[in-house]
């Protein structure tokens, strides 16, 4: 099988057909610079296994790639490779390839890079670790309640409720009552009990009167002056 040189791979690379590009990376030789060798595993990265085994290539052999070529990685490739080919580039990088790369590989990665090359971290993780270093608010304990002793002088219980035999006794007693009136009512007949006879019209002293004792023409049937019966 023919090998080539890096640079007959990328003078020819885009002449082959796809398949041609990927079976000959197996034939390569040597690799090119960063900026070249990033490129084409860009273009190959409709192949992502094939964007790999020169990712691979290039990790090993340690090349410092660009900040736009290792967010494309980021986002396509291998992240474990990406993240490698990242930590190789570190010393390329700078606080803008930090906020491109930040989201698409580990926070902890962007944290080590960013202190290793003295640049700020990008600003929402900024904010994010100003944040967790901001000390709690200390929150005063509320003081228990005294216990206090509580006095009502005038204070007035309801009135009790009848219970249901007062109540029972009750409406008997008013039935009684009821009935004992009834038994002083008076049926419309003279009976002799001038006393207790309601006033009633009857004829005296020349004119109708209204009252007791009538002399004659009493409506209960009574015509003497002591209301007696006829």
């Amino acid at each position: 099988m023919r090998q080539y040189t890096w640079d007959e791979y990328y003078e020819k690379f885009y002449d082959w057909a796809k398949s041609t590009q990927v079976r000959n990376l197996s034939a390569l030789t040597s690799l090119g610079t960063e900026d070249e060798v990033g490129e084409i595993i860009i273009e190959l990265q409709i192949n992502v296994p094939a964007a790999n085994r020169l990712l691979r290539k290039a990790v090993e052999a340690k090349l410092a790639f660009s900040g736009s070529d290792l967010v494309e990685f980021a986002c396509i490739n291998d992240k474990t490779l990406a993240i490698a080919a990242v930590r190789n580039s570190a010393e390329r990088l700078i606080a803008e390839d930090m906020e491109y790369l930040y989201g698409e590989i580990d926070d902890e990665v962007i944290i080590e890079i960013c202190k290793q090359r003295n640049i700020l971290l990008p600003e929402e993780l900024r904010e994010e670790e100003e944040y967790e270093d901001e000390e709690p608010e200390e929150t005063e304990e509320d003081e228990p309640l005294e216990e206090v002793d509580i006095y009502v002088d005038d204070y007035c219980p309801p009135p009790k409720r009848p219970g249901f035999f007062a109540t029972l006794f009750g409406v008997i007693a008013g039935i009684d009552m009821a009935i004992g009136s009834n038994q002083h009512r008076h049926n419309g007949r003279c009976n002799g009990d001038c006393a207790h006879c309601p006033p009633h019209y009857g004829y005296r002293y020349g004119r109708w009167y209204y009252g007791h004792d009538h002399v004659h023409g009493c409506e209960f049937g009574g015509n003497r002056g002591s209301g007696s019966m006829d």
